[in-house]
């Protein structure tokens, strides 16, 4: 239950770091995605009922503070975390092959959502240009640093559930 205690504050601060500071680090029209990382790291190390309430949360976190329509970056983060649960089920915070190819794969499939709702809600938004120029530095970025939020993610799953020792990780 801890979890939820933490969980809730955890991305109130993200979702602030998302709109303000992540934007700092632009590339082209790109930014990385905090809270998407922190959204596929939480469901790489937690479970499939752990994960889903941080990414609906912080989905609807994100577009309180965007122009986005509200529920559209909860929608693409539920199914990012189901297809991440059914690829890999949980993962120890210890491992560094998984993360990166996952978050980045992850990326391509949260741009394309989110084209197709800004679409559905009347935004003309050119996907060539949109794939090339936002989607593609957000994904490298977000391929970049995510192991960095991968092991904070980690150490926070750790702390409030700590496993039993093994000698095989």
């Amino acid at each position: 239950m801890a979890i939820y205690y933490v969980g809730f504050p955890v991305l109130m601060i993200v979702a602030v770091i998302d709109a303000t500071f992540m934007q700092l680090f632009r590339l082209w029209g790109g930014a990385p995605s905090l809270m998407l990382m922190v959204i596929v790291s939480w469901a790489l190390v937690a479970d499939l009922e752990d994960a889903l309430p941080w990414a609906v949360i912080g989905g609807v976190m994100r577009d309180l503070l965007s122009v986005t329509p509200t529920g559209s970056s909860a929608v693409a983060f539920v199914l990012i975390v189901i297809a991440i649960d059914r690829i890999f089920p949980k993962i120890s915070w210890h491992n560094i092959a998984i993360p990166p190819p996952t978050v980045l794969v992850a990326s391509y499939v949260y741009g394309l959502m989110m084209f197709g709702f800004h679409r559905m809600a009347g935004w003309d938004v050119p996907f060539l240009n949109g794939l090339w120029y936002i989607i593609l530095p957000s994904a490298v970025m977000n391929f970049a640093a995510i192991l960095i939020v991968f092991r904070l993610i980690g150490g926070v799953n750790n702390f409030l559930r700590p496993q039993r020792g093994s000698m095989l990780r």
